[in-house]
C-alpha cells in the first residue's frame, strides 16, 4: 500500500510561519499545520488568528493537528480558511464533545481525526473509531520540534491493530487511516510502515532540510522499501524445515 508523506509547519511567529509555509508549498500537495495552545502542551505555536487563509491554493490540502484543550472552537474558524482535515487529541475528549464535534464536522465538511500521546492506552480511542477517519499515533512527545523518537511507537501501532482494528464490534466493515507524527526519518520510518502506519507526517527533518524536495523523497523511498520487504511472505525450504527442530517463540 502506498504511504503518503505530508511534511508539518510548526512556527511561533507569524513570519516564520510565512517562510516554511511557502518552502513547503513548493514540495508537497499535502500540508499540516501544527497549534498549540500553551496549555495542552506546554508551547504555544503561532495563534489561530494569525494564520492566513489558505482555500486559494485549490491544488493542495490542509490538515491542522490541534495539540489544544477545546479543540471544538478551532473547527469553524479553521474550515473557513480553507482546512479539510481536523487531528483532535483523545486526551481533550468525552463522549457529550465529541458528538458535538462531529456535528460541527459535518457542518463545515471537515474530515475529523483523532491523535493520541504516547502515554495514553489505545483503549481510549475505542468510543470514538466508528467516527472518525484515521488515528495519529504521537511518535514524540508532543509541543517540542525535533523531539527524540520513541522506539515503542511501532508496537503501540501493532497493538491497535490487534486489539481494535481487528475487532469487528469496534470497527465493523471500516477502513482506519493510521498516521504517526514525530521522529520521522529515514531511518525510523521503515519501523511504522511495516507495523501498518500509511500516513506519515515529517517536521523538523523536511522543515530544516537544506533541500526540502530531497529529504521527502528519502522518506518515501525507505518507506517504500519497508512496504515491499513487509508485504512478501517469508517461505522456509523444505528441506530445512526437516532438518531442524521449530524454534521456540518469544
Amino acid at each position: 500500500m502506498a504511504v503518503t508523506i505530508v511534511p508539518t509547519v510548526l512556527a511561533n511567529t507569524e513570519e516564520e510561519f510565512g517562510i516554511k509555509l511557502k518552502r513547503l508549498l513548493a514540495v508537497s500537495d499535502e500540508i499540516q499545520v501544527d497549534i498549540m495552545d500553551g496549555k495542552f502542551v506546554p508551547s504555544q505555536s503561532i495563534s489561530l488568528n494569525k494564520i492566513p487563509d489558505v482555500s486559494g491554493w485549490k491544488n493542495k490540502r490542509f490538515e491542522a493537528h490541534l495539540m489544544v484543550e477545546n479543540p471544538g472552537a478551532y473547527l469553524q474558524p479553521l474550515a473557513k480558511r480553507g482546512f479539510h482535515r481536523i487531528i483532535m487529541h483523545v486526551e481533550t475528549l468525552n463522549e457529550r464533545m465529541f458528538k458535538n464535534i462531529l456535528a460541527q464536522c459535518k457542518r463545515y465538511s471537515l474530515t475529523p481525526v483523532l491523535a493520541l500521546n504516547p502515554e495514553t492506552r489505545v483503549q481510549k480511542l475505542l468510543p470514538y473509531l466508528g467516527d472518525v477517519e484515521g488515528v495519529v499515533f504521537l511518535g514524540v512527545h508532543p509541543g517540542f520540534n525535533g523531539a527524540p523518537y520513541l522506539q515503542e511507537t511501532a508496537g503501540k501501532i501493532r497493538l491497535f491493530v490487534r486489539e481494535c482494528m481487528n475487532n469487528k464490534k469496534i470497527t465493523p466493515n471500516k477502513k482506519i487511516i493510521l498516521q504517526v507524527d514525530g521522529g520521522m526519518t529515514p531511518e525510523t520510518i521503515s519501523g511504522v510502515v511495516a507495523a501498518g502506519a500509511t500516513r506519515i507526517n515529517s517536521g523538523s527533518y523536511v522543515s530544516n532540510a537544506a533541500n526540502q524536495k530531497q529529504a521527502l523523497q528519502l522518506l518515501q523511498i525507505a518507506a517504500s522499501n519497508s512496504t515491499v520487504k513487509t508485504s512478501k511472505p517469508r517461505k522456509s525450504p523444505r528441506k530445512l524445515i526437516k532438518k531442524t527442530k521449530p524454534l521456540s517463540r518469544h
